[in-house]
C-alpha cells in the first residue's frame, strides 16, 4: 500500500516526481529513492511497509531487470503466483508482491492481469524500449490519476499532487479494470456476471467457506490487524472469521452509548469476549468548518455521502493508526452485492432484470464513492483497509444467485442480504440473532453523528451558512457540477479553495444511480433519494 508517482517521457521528470511524492507523504511511512530508468523517466514511491517491508523497495524489477514496477495495493494471491513463476525458473530476491508482479508481467505479459487477486494500481516500465503499462484493479479499490501532455504522462495516486506538479492539463482518471499504454486504453477485466451465467441455489456452507477464505488471505501473516466494527451483519461476519484466525483481533466502534449501532456491537462483544474499542467523535474540537475542510480535502470529493461517512472513517483510521495498526478489515461491498440498501431490496423484489441493473450500477460506481472514501481516509493515517466481500470468489457467488435468493419477506416488507443472514444458522453460538435481524444503517447514522439520512448537523450548518443567493451564484459558478443542495455547494466551494476542480473532469460526472422503473413507483424513488444521501 503506497502512494506512487511516475513520469514517462516528461521534461524535468525527476523534479516532477519529487513534487508528486511530497504530495502523497501521508500514504506511507518511508520514501523509497527516486529511480531514473531512462532519460525523461522517473519512478517514485511513498511506501507503507506491510509485505516484506525491509526489502520491498520500489520500483521492483523483474527477474531479468527488464521491467520496473511502481505499485500501490496488495496482491493477495502473490504466494501462489510466486510458486508458478519459480516452477518456470524465476528466482526472487525478496518476498514482495510487487516483485511477483514485475516478473509475472515479464513472463506472461498483460495476461498476468487476469490472474491477479488483489487491489492495485501500478505503472510498469520496460527499460529496453521505454514502453509502459499502467493498470487498475477491476473494482477500482486503488486509485490512479494522470496528466497527459503532447509527448508524455504523469501518474499519481491522488489528484492534488498532479495539479501542483503541472500547471496545465486536466487530471484524468484511469477507469477500473483498464490498462493503459502509450498507444492504447483498454479493458482487461470486469466483475459483472455475464448475462448467460447460470443461476445457482444458495448454499450457506459454500458462502461460509468463500467468506472465511477471503478474510484469511486478507489477514496479514506477520502483522496484527484490526476491524472496522459497527455491529452490523457485514462487519460481524468479518470479525467472526478474522477471530477464528487471530482471536486477539480488536474491533473499532465509532460512537457513544447512545449511538444506534452500539447496542448491537456491545451484544457481540459481551457474547464472544471481543476486544471492542470505542472511538469518540469530537464534532467541535477543531471547529466545524475546519473539520469539514479536513474531510473534504482528504476525500478529494464534494459528494455528501462520501463526506459525512468520510468523517467517520477519519476518526476510526486515526485511532487505529494511533494504536499501532497498519491493516484493518471492513465489511465494504456486502450491501452492493447482497442487496443491503433499500433501493436494491426494492429492485430485486421487482425482479431479476431490475435488481441486476441497479446492482451493476452500484458496483460500477464504488470506485467514485465508498472505495475512494476508504482509500483516502485509510491512507491519510497509514492504514490499509481491506474488503473481504470484494474478493472475486465472493463477487462471483453473489452475482450468480437469482433475485429470489437475495430477499426475505417480513411484516415490514422485503429485507435484503438473505444469503448473509443465513450464515447465522451455521454459527448460532457465536453470532447474536439480534444482529442477523437488524436493518442497515449508514455509518454516519449508526454512529450517532446524524439523526437520519436527511437530518445532519452538517446539513444544518450548510442551510444556516449558505444563503439562497449564494447557492444560486454557486450553481452558476459550478454549472458543470449539477449542484442540487446547499450542502453540496458548501463542500464543493471548500474543495475548490484548495484544488482546481475545473481541471478534474470526472468530478462533474456525478455518481448517481438511475432507478429502473419499478412497480412500486414513488416508494422506489423515495428510497433512492435516501440512498443518494447515504451511500
Amino acid at each position: 500500500m503506497c502512494g506512487i508517482a511516475v513520469a514517462i517521457s516528461w521534461a524535468g521528470a525527476e523534479e516532477a516526481v519529487r513534487r508528486l511524492i511530497e504530495g502523497v507523504r501521508h500514504r506511507g511511512d518511508v520514501a523509497d529513492p527516486i529511480v531514473l530508468p531512462l532519460p525523461d523517466y522517473a519512478m517514485g514511491t511513498q511506501r507503507l511497509r506491510i509485505v516484506d517491508g525491509a526489502r520491498a523497495v520500489q520500483p521492483q524489477a523483474s527477474f531479468d531487470g527488464e521491467i520496473l514496477v511502481s505499485f500501490n495495493g496488495e496482491i493477495y494471491n502473490h504466494r501462489e503466483l510466486r510458486r508458478e513463476l519459480e516452477a518456470a525458473g524465476v528466482a526472487f530476491r525478496t518476498d514482495s508482491d510487487t516483485e511477483v508482479l514485475a516478473s509475472a508481467l515479464r513472463l506472461w505479459g498483460p495476461k498476468a492481469l487476469r490472474r491477479i487477486n488483489g487491489m492495485y494500481a501500478f505503472v510498469a516500465v520496460d527499460v529496453a524500449n521505454g514502453e509502459f503499462l499502467a493498470a487498475r484493479d477491476p473494482l477500482g479499490v486503488k486509485p490512479l490519476y494522470l496528466i497527459q501532455s503532447a509527448t508524455g504522462f504523469l501518474f499519481c495516486s491522488e489528484i492534488r499532487p498532479l495539479l501542483g506538479a503541472c500547471e496545465t492539463g486536466d487530471v484524468l482518471l484511469l477507469p477500473p479494470g483498464h490498462f493503459m499504454t502509450r498507444a492504447a486504453l483498454g479493458k482487461f477485466g470486469g466483475f459483472i456476471a455475464d448475462q448467460a451465467t447460470p443461476r445457482i441455489a444458495h448454499e450457506p456452507a459454500v458462502l461460509d467457506r468463500l467468506l472465511r477464505d477471503a478474510v484469511q488471505i486478507r489477514v496479514p501473516p506477520d502483522l496484527p490487524a484490526a476491524i472496522l466494527f459497527s455491529g452490523g451483519v457485514d462487519s460481524t461476519l468479518v470479525a467472526h472469521y478474522a477471530r477464528e484466525i487471530r482471536p486477539e483481533t480488536p474491533g473499532y466502534f465509532l460512537g457513544d452509548d447512545d449511538a444506534p449501532d452500539y447496542d448491537y456491537a456491545a451484544r457481540y462483544a459481551d457474547a464472544t469476549g471481543f476486544d471492542l474499542r470505542r472511538v469518540t467523535m469530537d464534532q467541535d474540537g477543531d471547529g466545524l468548518l475546519a473539520q469539514i475542510d479536513a474531510v473534504v480535502n482528504t476525500a478529494e470529493s464534494f459528494e455528501p455521502s462520501m463526506i459525512r461517512d468520510g468523517l467517520c472513517n477519519h476518526h476510526l483510521a486515526r485511532r487505529i493508526h494511533r494504536d499501532g495498526y497498519r491493516v484493518a478489515l471492513c465489511g465494504e461491498g456486502a450491501d452492493e452485492l447482497f442487496a443491503g440498501y433499500a433501493p436494491l431490496e426494492l429492485a430485486f423484489a421487482d425482479g431479476e432484470t431490475a435488481g441486476r441493473n441497479l446492482r451493476e450500477q452500484a458496483l460500477s460506481l464504488m470506485h467514485r464513492t465508498n472505495l475512494q472514501r476508504l482509500d483516502r481516509f485509510g491512507m491519510r493515517f497509514l492504514v490499509e483497509l481491506r474488503e473481504p466481500f470484494l474478493d472475486p470468489a465472493v463477487i462471483g457467488y453473489a452475482l450468480s444467485l437469482p433475485a429470489s435468493e437475495m430477499l426475505t419477506h417480513t411484516e415490514e416488507g422485503v429485507r435484503g442480504k438473505a444469503p448473509l443472514r443465513s450464515l447465522w444458522t451455521l454459527h448460532r453460538e457465536a453470532l447474536p440473532t439480534a444482529i442477523r435481524d437488524r436493518r442497515k444503517l449508514a455509518m454516519h447514522v449508526g454512529s450517532g453523528f446524524d439523526k437520519s439520512q436527511k437530518r445532519s448537523p452538517w446539513i444544518d450548518f450548510a442551510e444556516q451558512s449558505v444563503s439562497d443567493a449564494a447557492l444560486a451564484d454557486g450553481k452558476r459558478r459550478f454549472a458543470r457540477f449539477d449542484l442540487q443542495t446547499k450542502e453540496e455547494y458548501l463542500y464543493l466551494d471548500r474543495l475548490a479553495a484548495t484544488l482546481d476542480v475545473f481541471r478534474v473532469p470526472h468530478l462533474t460526472a456525478r455518481p448517481f444511480l438511475k432507478m429502473p422503473r419499478l412497480k412500486s413507483g414513488s416508494k422506489a424513488e423515495e428510497a433512492l433519494s435516501d440512498f443518494l444521501l447515504a451511500s
